[in-house]
């Protein structure tokens, strides 16, 4: 189809310059005397044409011989820029599947021909900020290779070049570099356990890179290596936020930092307000309350208090049991006894939990708090009854060796003197 059209075409020009030229009948004359010469019009005209055309081609081609140097510079300059590519890619490629020694093989030869290309006069080939772009990530490939081999000193050469460089492309607008090698930096910090060196660098990154997930994530790691619980429990919240986290760990990670921080309170002040700096969903993570009410306790703080961060705790031992794990029911059960002990007998907590034992007859350990509850109210024929119907169920061994005590002191208030002592007896050998 396209030959056709071309031939149609063809066709199309020759009988146009056929009726054009035909038609005109003029003649030019050129007198050389004595000679006169007679020649058509047209074949002037395709004359002029001709030596147009003829003089282009001459002046273009002396343009082209003069070139010629300077477009076989430039030709050379991007054969060795693409061989520098071909090493950069070959250091990643060798980094990345562990041959570090290839890969410091491999960016030493590109900075080499790198280095060639600098030192020649490459301003019409190359752009220097490029250039030095390249340069930049060979240096880092190099420094990170000899990072994996243990090699300090030529790590910290390579990356002190590479920071020089990444420095004078940032003037130039260019700030990835100076991100990269600061990320880069960072981690060779924490590698080398050295996290207050890893902050150091992440504090030189502009606002909007130190708020990335991966920023966010070196700084949690410092943080935490550093011990400064406060520090990462913020990061860890603003990473979480920003969903670098599934739920699951989310809720563990911020329970453990929420933990430390509560460890760390030196007095009752400083714990309410660590606990007034945090939101009402970092409160109902399960056991966060009953951390943060052992540690009231510890220092001397109010029981009334301690069982109302108790609250959300309380309401999941209630409602849903079986969602608490046993060691967090078994912990909970036990500090909510001596919470129970410390406040004045309250009937609401005892129709709470006999209607809670009622809903979960399977759960031992809402069992044992309220047969200790009813001995706190002096229910001692119930309280009985529940601890003789829990003693022989499966139950761990510290809430069947305070089973065996409360049943003790009841046999005492009876003085059936004998049976207490048996008890005593039976409590002592579970701490063998």
């Amino acid at each position: 189809m396209r030959a056709a059209i071309w031939f149609v075409s063809l066709f199309a020009v020759a009988v146009a310059m056929s009726i054009f030229l035909g038609a005109k009948q003029g003649v030019v004359t050129l007198f050389w005397p004595p000679y006169r010469v007679d020649l058509s019009l047209n074949l002037v005209m395709l004359l002029w044409v001709l030596s147009v055309v003829a003089l282009y081609v001459i002046l273009r081609s002396a343009q082209l011989l003069v070139d010629l140097p300077q477009r076989a510079q430039r030709w050379r300059s991007l054969q060795k820029e693409r061989t520098v590519q071909q090493g950069l890619l070959q250091a990643m490629f060798e980094l990345s599947s562990g041959r570090y020694l290839r890969a410091q093989k491999s960016a030493q030869k590109a900075l080499a021909l790198l280095q060639d290309l600098n030192s020649g006069r490459m301003e019409h080939a190359l752009s220097e900020s490029y250039l030095s772009e390249l340069e930049c990530m060979l240096h880092l490939l190099y420094a990170e290779a000899a990072h994996c081999l243990r090699d300090q000193l030529r790590r910290d050469a390579h990356f002190e070049k590479a920071l020089s460089l990444s420095r004078s492309l940032h003037l130039l607008s260019r700030v990835e570099p100076l991100e990269t090698s600061h990320l880069l930096a960072t981690r060779w910090h924490l590698s080398d356990k050295d996290p207050h060196a890893a902050l150091s660098r992440l504090a030189q990154l502009s606002s909007g890179a130190a708020r990335r997930t991966v920023a966010l994530r070196l700084r949690l790691k410092a943080a935490r290596l550093s011990e400064q619980n406060e520090f990462a429990l913020e990061t860890a919240k603003l990473l979480a936020k920003h969903g670098a986290f599934t739920a699951n760990v989310a809720s563990t990670l911020l329970k453990s930092l929420i933990g430390a921080c509560l460890s760390e309170a030196k007095d009752e002040a400083q714990l309410l307000k660590l606990w007034g700096h945090l939101e009402t969903k970092e409160r109902q993570i399960q056991g966060i309350g009953l951390l943060a009410a052992q540690r009231l306790l510890s220092l001397k703080g109010s029981s009334k208090m301690a069982k109302e961060w108790l609250i959300h705790d309380s309401e999941c031992l209630y409602k849903d049991p079986l969602s608490l794990t046993p060691e967090l029911r078994e912990q909970l059960v036990l500090f909510l006894q001596q919470v129970t002990l410390a406040l004045a007998p309250n009937t609401q907590d005892l129709n709470v939990l006999e209607q809670a034992v009622r809903l979960h007859p399977q759960v031992v350990e809402l069992q044992y708090l309220y047969a200790q509850t009813c001995v706190h109210h002096g229910l001692w024929g119930k309280a009985q009854q529940l601890l003789e119907l829990l003693i022989p169920r499966n139950v761990a061994p510290s809430l069947k060796r305070r089973s065996w005590i409360a049943l003790a002191q009841l046999m005492e208030q009876k003085e059936e003197h004998a049976k207490a002592l048996e008890l005593w007896r039976r409590a002592a050998l579970l701490l063998h």
